[in-house]
């Protein structure tokens, strides 16, 4: 019985194919994972911060104020806090009244809720793929959002939050962009870099969300995704 068997020849070829398909498939796969990695956490953020504003909503708290850094921190005020500082005649912050605003720098009426710690993103956070602009390697530091039913409140420092104009409303929006790590650093994650693998979510006052990805073969090169 004569027995067929793969030749010297044939195993090179084979060879030979398994790595020129190795070549061109795994740039292909690893570019998937990075972009993959970075627009999972893009969208577990827009889920944190859909979850703090049902927590306002549902009148469980006054008002929320997330603040997006590479350390994320959550600082929380009970309805009754918000009506003393916001609506009673004898407010003890006649300026936040007057204003209308809230801010990080000045956390009166607020409790920090240490429990969030474990979301953390960033340079800081070993099981986090992504840089994140602005953070505390940046100017701006910082993107705070201050969350109230009506979108009432705004941050008290309108500069220090990175915004661009919505091309939709026409109305300045704050943002903030998801970098890979595995091309970027905490230095050059930044809104106008051509680094790959970039994603920028935009919130306007009502916590509204839109979803960007960066492409740097289309003009413009931030293309809507969601939203």
């Amino acid at each position: 019985m004569k027995k067929n068997a793969f030749t010297i020849l044939e195993l090179l070829v084979v060879l030979a194919v398994i790595g020129v398909f190795s070549a061109i498939a795994y740039p292909n796969i690893s570019n998937w994972i990075n972009d993959r990695n970075v627009k999972k956490e893009v969208y577990e953020t827009i889920s944190f911060i859909k979850e703090r504003k049902s927590e306002v909503t549902s009148g469980k708290y006054g008002m929320i104020q997330v603040l997006l850094n590479d350390q994320l921190e959550v600082f929380t005020m009970s309805p009754q806090k918000f009506f003393d500082i916001y609506k009673d005649f004898n407010s003890p912050y006649p300026t936040h009244k007057q204003n209308y605003t809230c801010g990080f720098s000045n956390t009166s009426g607020f409790t920090i809720e240490s429990q969030y710690a474990s979301h953390d993103f960033g340079v800081n956070a070993s099981n986090s793929n992504v840089n994140v602009y602005p953070s505390a390697y940046h100017n701006p530091m910082r993107t705070a959002i201050c969350i109230t039913k009506d979108g009432s409140i705004s941050y008290d420092k309108p500069y220090q939050n990175a915004q661009i104009k919505d091309e939709d409303t026409g109305q300045m929006v704050d943002y903030f962009v998801f970098c890979s790590k595995s091309n970027t650093n905490d230095s050059t994650c930044k809104y106008n870099s051509s680094s790959d693998y970039r994603y920028m979510i935009t919130l306007d006052r009502f916590q509204n969300i839109k979803v960007f990805k960066y492409n740097k073969n289309k003009t413009p090169p931030w293309m809507k995704i969601d939203g």
